[in-house]
């Protein structure tokens, strides 16, 4: 899910900018549009970072009521590669929250001197 996740966030990430790009002095209602599938983007990535880490700490200690075994004391470095991918994910989330804000702010501005 976390893979998925991130491919389609970094797929939409790459469409919606050639667009942005390509409509610069678009409407208004546009960007509004595409303010919103970045905020449901935000959630994805979010939702999918939460999976990854809860299925990471059940690998890492194990679950005792389900008799789950300790896997990372076995594949070490797959365990640390796990990891440094869920923190660089969560960096990235984290980046696209604020470019999200941005356009908000953006927005904001842009109608409050058209008032």
């Amino acid at each position: 899910y976390s893979l998925v996740a991130n491919i389609t966030a970094s797929s939409y990430a790459a469409i919606s900018t050639l667009i942005v790009l390509a409509t610069r002095n678009g409407e208004a209602g546009f960007a509004q549009v595409i303010t919103i599938f970045d905020a449901m983007i935000v959630g994805l990535l979010f939702s999918a970072n939460g999976a990854a880490l809860a299925v990471g700490i059940i690998g890492y200690k194990g679950n005792s009521h389900l008799q789950w075994n300790k896997v990372c004391n076995v594949f070490d470095s797959f365990c640390d590669r796990v990891a440094i991918s869920i923190v660089l994910s969560l960096v990235a989330s984290f980046a696209f929250i604020a470019l999200v804000a941005l356009a908000v702010l953006s927005l904001q501005k842009r109608f409050a001197t058209r008032t």
